[in-house]
Formats: structure tokens, sequence, C-alpha cells
């Protein structure tokens, strides 16, 4: 078997390695003596163990070593005890959004949800396998803790397996299923923040070197859950495998081994469901369901809250019906909302990225899947000969006549959750003849040229916003862009025309990038995709650029009469411009402060239009077009004059 690329360029970093090896005398836990850390020299832990429980106990304490405060704010917010450290703030009686925090509701939601609670009184229910990994990564955590209790901050207490799983369902329960739930709730106030990330693979006949070549580019912020760990764990013989987690984690998201690679980038199925539920006005603790009222469930939480005055205790209540908890009431019209969420009562979302993780081959790694303990994620899978991909969405099936990308009847039994679709019915594709597969957040039929998926497979519901629904709003739409082409310009933010449509102009620009170097039959070298990774062109640009050339040469131009020199200087860069970003470019300066201006001067949506894949539509001879650009292109310089002192800097010809 041939070491993978990645495996490789890991081993030849030890070479530089900082040797840290850990003494036996460093902890008290057994597990410390059959376990070294070694560092390499940008800092990242390469963790060497006898026994794999060895390696995780390392790993948790590689993991405090690091990122101690972060990592354990997370156990405490998936226990629902944050505000015990950091106050009111993080208690949260409303479910609101939080900027910079990426949280709804705090600590009364993860009561709500039961993140903590559920598992504890589930332990048994934890596959063991998977209990002696979190055991060991909650006593390497607590050892670091233990040998330094008199230099870290005294809320930080020991963490149990169970906090580890609460961790991992919290995520999930949290961030990617009631994130869902909560946009179909109408008029919610609410706004997910921008991440996602890009992945693709190159199958051997399309690789210079006869050799897969998958590449994964995380686009996460680097603030609270979503910080990334790197790590390298090694049971001699039994484990060799690399890769990211999140603070607190044991597990891989992103990894690989000596045989396969696997990555992961943000979905979209539908995967989770808001009930209305009708509340009796005579009495506000019971709903309708099939023909009767039903009592509403009431629990009790006391939270213990930190204040000036010292620790404040606060109970407040939890409600559910059948479907799951309230998250809204509505006493105007005597209704309320309440969630249902995949694997609401799981308690094994660890065991599906253990097994995820311990994947050796592309079969294992669908076996995991299979299971259905992961509910999201585009996966991305090769080996030394396959690239594979797979939209993974723990969908249920359910009934017709219903709008399931809005909130459905809670009073009926019609809008009850059948069993989950299989594993085998989620888009996915095995060595298409493209040669290649990519996910940039984009739909699943577009994870390759012609990939034969259909927008409806599974069922019609399968995706948060379904297909045939744009197709509708597409229609309306194209009458009223036919209208205006009439005059010449498009005033409509086309993102609503192909965010979900049939074919490549549901990309966005990172997917259409993507799409573009690697359609058709070109081989590729490690640096060549390694340049795509990093690819800075500027798509807008091969609009822009043309438009702003017809502006000042076009019959509608009002050059030469206004031969303004700082126009020509920059219509000169912007021609002989390579369509890069870059810190030394120039032309790129132009193209920003262009944009800054045409956005601020006609509306964040009108200049949108240059960023959607239908920017090939826009009537580059249409004289309102080419007066927008000219005016824009004009306010962009003035502007750099006055911040400047000049439209002209190092390296303009």
């Amino acid at each position: 078997m041939q070491v993978s690329v990645q495996m490789r360029r890991l081993f030849s970093r030890l070479i530089l390695v900082f040797f840290c090896v850990v003494p036996s005398a460093w902890s008290a836990d057994p597990l410390a003596r059959l376990v070294t850390i070694y560092r390499d020299n940008f800092g990242v832990p390469h963790i060497v163990g006898e026994t794999e429980q060895a390696v995780f106990f390392g790993y948790g304490y590689a993991q405090a070593q690091d990122h101690l405060e972060r990592m354990m704010l997370q156990y405490r917010d998936a226990q629902g005890r944050r505000a015990e450290v950091i106050g009111k703030a993080a208690l949260g009686e409303r479910l609101e959004f939080t900027d910079h925090d990426y949280r709804w509701g705090g600590d009364y939601l993860q009561r709500l949800f039961r993140a903590k609670r559920d598992v504890t009184e589930n332990r048994d229910k934890i596959d063991p396998n998977t209990y002696q990994v979190l055991s060991a990564f909650a006593r390497g955590v607590n050892s670091y803790i233990s040998e330094h209790r008199s230099q870290i901050p005294g809320w930080i207490d020991s963490i149990t397996p169970e906090d580890i799983e609460a961790l991992q369902r919290s995520d999930y329960l949290r961030f990617y299923s009631l994130h869902d739930a909560l946009q179909k709730i109408h008029k919610q106030a609410y706004k997910f923040p921008p991440f996602g990330s890009n992945q693709w693979a190159i199958a051997p006949f399309r690789s210079a070197n006869g050799r897969v070549i998958h590449v994964e580019s995380t686009h996460m912020p680097w603030d609270n859950r979503f910080q990334n760990y790197e790590a390298h764990l090694i049971v001699p013989g039994k484990l060799n495998v690399g890769g990211i987690s999140w603070f607190g984690s044991p597990f891989f998201l992103d990894g690989f081994n000596d045989r396969i690679t696997w990555s992961a980038t943000w979905n979209r199925p539908n995967i989770s469901d808001v009930y209305i539920e009708r509340i009796n006005p005579d009495d506000p603790m019971q709903y309708w369901f099939e023909g009767k009222w039903n009592p509403i469930r009431m629990e009790r939480e006391t939270f213990s809250v930190r204040t000036a005055a010292g620790m404040e205790e606060i109970t407040l209540p939890l409600y559910y019906t059948r479907h799951g908890p309230i998250v809204r009431f509505d006493q105007k019209t005597n209704t309320a909302y309440s969630i249902k969420l995949p694997n609401a009562d799981g308690v094994n979302y660890s065991t599906g990225m253990y097994l995820v993780m311990k994947a050796r081959s592309l079969s294992e790694f669908q076996a995991a899947l299979s299971r259905q303990l992961i509910p999201r994620w585009n996966f991305l899978v090769s080996d030394e000969k396959n690239i594979f991909w797979v939209h993974n969405g723990v969908v249920a099936r359910r009934s017709g006549g219903y709008d399931w990308t809005k909130p459905v009847p809670g009073w009926t039994g019609a809008t009850d959750w059948g069993p989950y679709l299989p594993f085998s019915d989620n888009p996915q594709l095995l060595n298409p003849p493209t040669g290649f597969l990519q996910n940039c957040n984009n739909p699943p039929w577009l994870a390759t040229k012609n990939s034969g998926l259909k927008p409806l497979a599974p069922v019609s519901y399968y995706l948060q916003v379904t297909p045939n629904v744009h197709r509708i709003r597409k229609q309306l739409i194209r009458l009223t862009y036919l209208t205006y082409m009439l005059f010449g310009i498009i005033p409509i933010d086309l993102s609503q025309l192909f965010d979900s449509a049939d074919g490549e102009e549901a990309l966005n620009m990172r997917g259409e990038r993507v799409f573009q170097v690697l359609s058709g039959n070109a081989k590729f070298s490690f640096n060549d995709m390694q340049s795509l990774a990093l690819d800075t062109y500027v798509l807008p640009a091969d609009v822009i650029i043309p438009l702003l050339d017809r502006a000042y040469t076009g019959v509608f131009s009002l050059w030469p009469s206004r031969q303004d020199p700082r126009v020509f200087r920059a219509l000169k860069e912007l021609h002989y411009w390579d369509r890069r970003s870059a810190p030394n470019s120039v032309a790129f300066t132009y193209m920003y402060f262009w944009g800054k201006a045409y956005e601020d001067l006609y509306s964040s949506e009108s200049f949108g239009r240059f960023t959607q894949y239908a920017r090939r539509n826009i009537n580059i001879d249409s004289w309102l077009e080419q007066r927008r650009a000219r005016r824009a292109l004009e306010t962009a310089l003035e502007r750099m004059q006055k911040l400047f002192g000049t439209t002209r800097s190092p390296g303009v010809r």
C-alpha cells in the first residue's frame, strides 16, 4: 500500500520536530505511562501511545494544554452552565441570535433540548467502545487540570465522558438541527453567520502522477465552537490518523490515514421541522391533537447565574409537546411552535464520528455513515483508486400535501414523521466519468459536471428549499427579468433566480471556479491543485472590465470629451490585469473600490448581480449599465484620491 501524499508530508514535518517527550511522572493516571506527545515545528501534537485509550488520553491532555479555557467553556455551554462563568448574558431566556457567539438561547436552550441530561440518563446506551474513548479523553483533560490547578481559573472543573458526548450532541441538535428549524418560523429574526468549506478530488486518470488528489479548505470562523485543532494519533500497527477536531472533541471531522482521506462541507438537507400547536384558550397548558386536548409537559430547571453580588439562582420552565420542545408562544393567536429534530434523543453522536475516524476503507466509511448517527454534511472520501461523494442527511419520510419548508399543522397525525430515508437514497456518486467530484456548499446535483443527479431526488422535500418551489419563483422572476431587459438593465437580485436551479447557475463563485478549472480533459499536478485551493481569480472581473471598456469607448460613451487621466490609467491597468487579487495589485484596488462605490450608489442587490453565475446575462451594451459603470468608477477614483492623496501607487504602469 502506498502512503498517501498527506501522510508523507506529515511525516516529513517530524524531521523538524521539537521533541517533547512526556515522562511517566507527568500524571498520576496510569495511561500517562503509555503515551508520548511530540510537537512538530508548527506546534501540532503527534501523539504516540501503546493503546488507543492511551492515545486519546494524550489527545485530551494536548488540547487542554493548548486551549483549556475555550474548550471548557464549550463543555459548560453543553451542560447549560455557561452563565455561571460569564453571567446572565449566557442564560438566554429568549431564543435569539447573538453576533459572534453562534448561540440561540444559551443555557436555557441547552436545558430545553436536554443536551446533557439525556446523555446522563441514557449512559448505558452509549456504545461501549466509544465510551472508553470518551473516558480516556476526559482523563487526559482532567490530568492537565489537576497538575495545573493553581494556575488556572477556579471555575474550571473536571469533565466526564458524558460531557464530551453532550458537546457532540449539542453541536448537532442546536447548530445543525435547530438552526434549520428556526428558519421555518414565519418572520423569525434570524440569520446564521456565513461559513462553509470547499472540497474536491480528482481521479487517477485526471492526475499528472496517476494518483488521487483530494483537497479540503475549511472556511470556519475563528470563534467559539468552530475553532479547529490539528493532531496526529498513532498506535503502532493499529491506528495512524491525522486531522482536525473542534475544541473539546476527540474526533476528526476532516482527516486522513494511510488508506483513505475524507472531508466535510456544509449542506442543507431538510432534517428538522416546526409544528404549529393549537393552544387551549381556556387552559394554556393544553394543546390540540387528533380531536382532543392534551397536556403540555412542563419541567423546571434551576440555573446559577454569576452576578456582581455573587451567584444568583433562577428557575425557569421548559415546555414540551409530543413533537418536541416549544420554542415560541403566540398568545394573540393561541398558538405555539414546537420543534422536531432528527435523533433528538440519541446519545451516540460521538459513535458516528468515532466510526468515521476509524474507517480504513471506502466501504467502512460508507457503513459508518449508514448508521445515520451524523445528521448532515457533504462527505468526500478517497482511497488509492476511488473518489466518492455523498450528500449525507438524516431526512424523515413525510406525507404529501404539506409545504415542509414552513411550519406544518401539529394537530394532525398526518404530519407525523415516518422512518428515515436510508443512507442509500442520499445523493451520491462514485468515480464519475468527469474524473472529479466537488462541493463548495452547492446543491447536490452539482457534485460534478452532468452528474445525473436530479434536483427532486430522492424526494421533493429532501432539501431545505425545494427546487419545485423555486421553479415557480423562477418563472415569475423571469417575467420581470424580461420586462426589465427591454430597458437594458436587470435591477433585481438574480440569486433569487438561481439559488436552487436545475443546472450550473446554482453554483456559487467558489463552485463555479472549481467547475471552470476541473471541467474538460486536462491533467493536474499536486501543485496545480494547491494553486486552485489558494486561487484568487476574480470572476466578476470577466464582466465588469468589458463593461467598463464599452462604457468609455462605446456609442453611448462621453469619452473622449471627458478625458480624465485618472480614468485612462485605471482602464489601462484593468485591461492588462491578470484578474487575480494580490497585496500589490493596483488593478484589484481599482476593482475593489469600484465594487464598493457601485454598491453604495445602487444597492447591494444590484452589485450582487456581478457575483452571480448569471452575471453573463448582464447586457454590457446597455446605455444604463454603462452609465452606472462609469459613475461607479469615477466615484471610486474620487474616494481613492481623498483617502490616499493619489489614485496611483507603486506598480501602476
